[in-house]
This record gives structure tokens, sequence and C-alpha cells, in this order.
């Protein structure tokens, strides 16, 4: 009797036993199935760390599996864009970190170079790499070996667009459009305070002089932004035509002759100054000429001097600053 019983209490152990192991056997398998959308990470600090992943399609028409909330980007074109939606990121291109303009935001951003240098890249190692359609087919092939790298066009579409699309990859949408809209606010305002300051049909044209020998006229892009589309000030007629075809605004600048100053010359004139160089080089060839002179805004004393830093450049940060230049510039008579 007692032997039977101890059969039956050992048959019943044996159950309990193997449905322990199937449960263990069914929870690895569940855990097993999250990776398909969640890498687990060897962060001692937590230990059951991962990050979620999600697919995004970039300006080449790649399809690619970027985490949905980066904590290590690298940027070779987009470090003010980044900065404008609250984003430092951990390293950026050499020429985006020479701007005055930035100055006081960019603490503890590495310099990747421009080129890139790859190898300061991988030592940064970012999860996530955010370049241009301009960067070579060999660098982007070593860039995709070291993390996720997506490319945001930077030749297509205005500031806004491209803000609009790095906030895309970062998961900013919100913040991006809080930014437009409160430059947007500014802008309107700025028209206010000029307001009278300008005749009604007046026009402005913008130049730029550049190391020894060349001389730009400006569209609606770059420093054209804010003068031509947040300050609605009026171009000259040649621009007015170049606007008129380029609802998207990639239509940058031309490179003209100094014959050309009397044809494009609008009631004011803006003259960005690339840098000592050029103020040494086509400036100075400029104010030498009897063309020049004889401008009608030269005459009357309508043209204003402007530096490359922030005006050249054309991110959001850097418009924001010029459109406070420009409201200031514009609100006193030029020297």
């Amino acid at each position: 009797m007692q032997q039977r019983y101890r059969l039956k209490w050992e048959s019943t152990l044996c159950l309990v036993v193997l449905l322990m192991v199937v449960l263990s056997a069914c929870g690895n398998a569940a855990n097993n199935n999250q990776t398909n959308d969640k890498i687990s990470t060897n962060d001692p600090s937590e230990q059951s760390k991962t990050v979620v992943m999600r697919e995004y399609t970039d300006a080449t028409g790649n399809k690619i599996s970027i985490p949905a909330n980066p904590q290590r980007v690298v940027t070779t074109q987009y470090l003010d864009a980044m900065l404008a939606l609250g984003v430092k990121p951990a390293g950026a291109a050499s020429h985006l970190l020479e701007g005055d303009y930035l100055k006081d935001k960019i603490d503890g951003v590495a310099d990747i170079g421009n080129p890139t240098n790859v190898e300061k890249v991988l030592e940064l190692q970012p999860d996530l790499i955010i370049t241009t359609e301009y960067t070579t087919p060999e660098v982007k092939e070593q860039l995709e070996k070291i993390a996720p790298t997506v490319v945001v066009s930077f030749g297509e579409g205005d500031v806004f667009e491209q803000l609009r699309n790095v906030a895309a990859v970062l998961g900013k949408d919100k913040e991006a459009e809080q930014w437009i809209a409160s430059f947007n606010k500014k802008a309107e305002e700025g028209r206010k305070k000029l307001a009278g300051k300008f005749k009604k049909d007046e026009t402005v044209t913008i130049y730029m002089a550049y190391d020894k020998n060349v001389l730009r006229v400006y569209g609606a892009r770059n420093v054209g932004h804010v003068i031509y589309r947040s300050l609605e000030l009026n171009p000259p007629e040649y621009i007015r035509q170049k606007l008129a075809k380029d609802p998207r605004f990639n239509y940058v600048y031309d490179v003209i002759s100094m014959e050309k100053l009397p044809e494009l010359s609008g009631d004011r004139i803006i003259m960005l100054v690339y840098d000592e160089a050029s103020k040494d080089g086509m400036l100075k060839q400029i104010e030498q000429s009897a063309l020049w002179r004889n401008l009608p805004a030269v005459k009357n004393h309508k043209v204003y001097f402007i530096k490359a830093d922030p005006w050249f450049t054309y991110s959001p940060l850097a418009v924001d600053q010029s459109l406070d230049e420009a409201v200031k510039m514009f609100s006193v008579d030029p020297k």
C-alpha cells in the first residue's frame, strides 16, 4: 500500500518537473521572438536594456533600419539643424564647427574632419550617421560599416524642408514644426518693425564678393532666404523671374561679371564679403570700378556690407540669427 502511494507521489513530482521545463522553454522562445525589432545591449548599468529599431527610407530611396531613439549621432552637414531640434551630435564635420554663431552651443561635439575622417567617426561609436548626397560613395560605404547611415538631401528643398527631414530621422517632427512656427512669427514681427522703411516697389539686390575675382548674385536661398522670403523684400527683375520658376527654392546664385552690375542692381544693395581675401580681392576691384560708383544705390548710400558668418550658412539657426541682423540693419541708414 505504501509502495503504491510512493509511486503515485513520484509520478506527480515528475509531472511537475516536466511542466516547469516546458514553461521555461516557452518563456525563452517568447524572449527570442522580441529580438526581431529590438537589439540587446551589454550595458553593465542596465542589464535588460534594448534598442528599438525602425525602418526609414532616406533621400536616395534606401530603406534603412535605424534606432528609434538614437543616442550618439554623427553628421557631416546637419549640426545646426540638430541643435535647433534640441539634439547635440557626438561629432560633426570641421566646417560646421568654425562658425562663431554656434560657438556657445557646440561644447563636446567632436570634429570628424572635412573630408570625413572615417577612423575618427569609428572612435565615436555612433549609433546613427546623417550625411548628404554629396558624400562620396567610397566614404559612405565605409560609414555604413560603422552605423546606419542616412542621406538627407541638402540640395533639394529649402531650409525648412531640410529641418523637417532631419527631424524625421531623429523622431523630432513636433520640435521641427514648433521651431518653424516660431521663426515665421519672428519674421512677421520683423516685417512690422520695418513697415514704412521701404517704398512699395523698392528692390534689393544681393551680391557676394568671393576670393580674387568671383562675383555672385543671389536668389531666395542662403542669404536670400531672409531678404526675399522672411522679410518679403522685392528682388530685381532678373532674380524675380528666376524665383518664379523655382517653387522649391533650389536656385542659389549666378556667377556674373562686373558688366552686369548696372542691369542687376536694385535700389538697395547687400554685399556679402566672404573673407579678408575677398575684401582685398574681388571687393576692391568692384569698388574701384566706375560701373559700381555710378550705381544709384551707391550714389544714394544704400549699400549694406555683411559677413559670411552667419549670412552665408543655409541652416536654421544661421537663418534665425541673420533675420535678427537684417531687421537691425534695415532699421538704420547704411554707413
